[in-house]
């Protein structure tokens, strides 16, 4: 019933990244207006999911893999960047290889047939990208920076990733777990909601954030 929601993600991307080229006079600096291209990044990996199956005629995982791996990759690194502690962002690279290495064994486990769901390197990604985040919101809120920390794209930015990664994470090894069974229909309506709050967080970040903050 709601599986049409799929086809208003793209839309709720398109919107984010549209206000994020917009926004571009308030992201003055490579690692700002590196947002705005995960972002049309993640337009065009819905674009292409969406339309896989019919083009190729083979599930559309080879999609969604490659965009777990430079996302998930792209979060680390955009997390390091913002972490000031030596030893956070040490941390940071620690990480990143964890998941790489999780990444290179899905693909060992499924070396015959790699098009399947690599459901734990993303539980991977997302709990490295929940702690990051955890140490870069302990470093705001320790600093200066507290007393503006929601004019930062960055904020709203993190926030959105976890708003989306950390709920869909239970619910999709549930369904890998076979706890609940895999609807269509109710996964559709998951996805979209998460994306709407997580786009609502990008698209705020956009119009709120202040220049001189997103440094």
């Amino acid at each position: 019933m709601f599986e049409f929601l799929r086809s208003y993600i793209v839309c709720l991307a398109l919107l984010s990244g549209i206000i994020g080229l917009i926004s571009l006079h308030k992201l003055p600096g490579n690692k700002a207006k590196f947002l705005v291209l995960l972002i049309w990044f993640s337009v065009l990996t819905e674009i292409v999911g969406y339309f896989f199956t019919q083009w190729t005629g083979l599930l559309n995982y080879y999609v969604y893999n490659f965009y777990m791996f430079v996302s998930f990759s792209a979060y680390i690194l955009l997390l390091r960047s913002l972490l000031q502690k030596q030893t956070n962002r040490i941390s940071a690279v620690l990480f990143l290889i964890l998941f790489l290495i999780s990444l290179f064994l899905n693909i060992l486990y499924f070396r015959k047939d790699i098009n399947h769901s690599f459901t734990y390197s993303f539980a991977v990604g997302v709990i490295v990208v929940m702690m990051l985040s955890c140490l870069y919101l302990v470093e705001i809120f320790n600093s200066n920076k507290i007393l503006n920390f929601k004019k930062s794209v960055f904020f709203w930015y993190i926030l959105g990733i976890l708003v989306f990664h950390v709920p869909v994470l239970p619910f999709m090894l549930a369904i890998k777990w076979f706890l609940i069974k895999q609807d269509e229909s109710i996964f559709s309506l998951v996805l979209f909601i998460l994306n709407f709050l997580a786009h609502s967080c990008y698209i705020i970040g956009f119009v709120w954030s202040e220049k001189k903050y997103n440094y």
